[in-house]
């Protein structure tokens, strides 16, 4: 990096901190963090401006980061949109302060017009541990239930590295949190189905006997067989799951053995998704009934009745089954992959996402009811949040759009 090239992220972030910088320089300042360059150099800039700002504050303390964050939200002057920053893949490596560049640079955009006009009420900016919040829930962990074929039912929760269970030719056990099905080779298959359910509060990880690799979201399921009869591989889910399918040869049937996905929403039957080889994943929480299928690698089918339609990777599926009516399935183009799989990935995420969507994955990560009392808030949310955070952190962040909260035991009190 050159001298200019230097002073000239010195320049832009001492106008930021000194709300003098201008449209186009807040732009540049944005894209040049969108693209991480030079993160490390902006990253040390930021805290040397926080430090002056804020002298007698030990920088690294959650007080400050709080502090801070709260204040940049007072300053957008949003008070009916909570714009969180959408954190690339890139970033999520990183210590924790470039994180919060990234928040504190996207919410200067949504306040750029309001910048030198309002200023930040001093009440705000101290309301940062309120009293609604003294009680707290964990997070979710990994975790599940494990029924086998001859209905014995197993908890994986604190289950130690260890066998299982032997069904037919395949051994089931526990490895390193995951569940793997070793299947013997040259062994007549039984076809033995075993049931994987996750709790709310739990999420898990499955190794299929073909090689196969699925994920369980909070309050899902998957039924499957120990071991697959080489004509088809067949699974039914519930819930969300993430798949990576292995490709699986046959000389018999002188091609790929088929693997199909039976999917399944609480108004019934949504089709079945068959896989040529490929990384998806596929939702089924939607409460009207709607299951989503979005695919990140290779090709699948979607078919429902006498509907088949074909994804390409960033394409999303939908299909509608509500009081047994038919409905065509939709395609989504250039779907955001990242906000599809940040549960995966260890965050919540939302786009423009009501309170009572964001209020819904809370519920099914920390195992709580959702009450509210009064009318249900009107406000939209955008960006990600870590799900390794206690309940209070979640709704903290949340509460800087003028939503309240009271934790009362296993049960969450939106307050108008």
């Amino acid at each position: 990096m050159t001298d200019s090239q230097f002073h000239h992220w010195q320049y832009l972030v001492s106008q930021y901190f000194a709300n003098t910088i201008s449209k186009a320089e807040l732009e540049e300042l944005l894209e040049k963090t969108k693209r991480g360059e030079d993160l490390s150099l902006l990253t040390a800039e930021l805290r040397k401006q926080w430090e002056l700002k804020e002298p007698a504050r030990d920088s690294s303390s959650d007080a400050v980061w709080n502090h801070l964050f709260a204040e940049m939200m007072q300053k957008a002057g949003n008070e009916d949109e909570l714009k969180l920053a959408k954190t690339r893949a890139r970033l999520r490596t990183m210590r924790r302060l470039a994180v919060a560049v990234v928040i504190i640079l996207a919410l200067g955009v949504a306040g750029y017009l309001n910048f030198g006009t309002t200023k930040p009420a001093a009440d705000a900016v101290k309301k940062v541990a309120p009293a609604s919040l003294k009680n707290d829930l964990l997070p979710g962990k990994a975790g599940a239930i494990l029924t086998l074929a001859d209905g014995k039912t197993i908890s994986l929760d604190s289950a130690g590295n260890q066998v299982l269970a032997v069904q037919g030719n395949t051994t089931v056990r526990f490895d390193e949190g995951q569940i793997i099905y070793d299947e013997k080779a040259g062994i007549p298959a039984a076809m033995l189905y075993n049931t994987i359910e996750t709790p709310r509060g739990r999420q898990f990880q499955l190794l299929l006997a073909d090689g196969s690799k699925v994920w369980l979201n909070a309050a899902s399921s998957i039924r499957f067989p120990a071991s697959f009869d080489g004509k088809e591989r067949k699974v039914e889910i519930t819930g969300e799951a993430y798949f990576e399918v292995a490709t699986v040869y046959s000389p018999d049937l002188k091609g790929n053995v088929p693997f199909k996905v039976q999917v399944t929403t609480s108004a019934g039957d949504a089709g079945f998704i068959e896989v040529h080889g490929t990384h998806f994943n596929v939702n089924t929480y939607d409460q009207k009934g709607i299951a989503k299928t979005t695919l990140l690698e290779g090709s699948v089918s979607i078919s429902k009745d006498n509907n088949t339609q074909l994804l390409t990777p960033g394409q999303q599926a939908l299909v509608k089954t509500e009081n047994g009516s038919n409905s065509p399935i939709r395609i989504a183009e250039h779907v955001d992959v990242e906000q599809v799989m940040a549960w995966k990935n260890g965050y919540f995420s939302f786009a423009n996402t009501d309170l009572e969507g964001v209020m819904q994955q809370i519920a099914r990560w920390y195992d709580v009811e959702i009450v509210y009392e009064g009318k249900i808030p009107q406000r939209k949310f955008g960006g990600e949040i870590s799900r390794n955070n206690n309940a209070s952190q979640v709704l903290k962040v949340l509460e800087e759009s003028k939503v309240h909260f009271r934790i009362e035991g296993k049960k969450i009190v939106v307050l108008p």
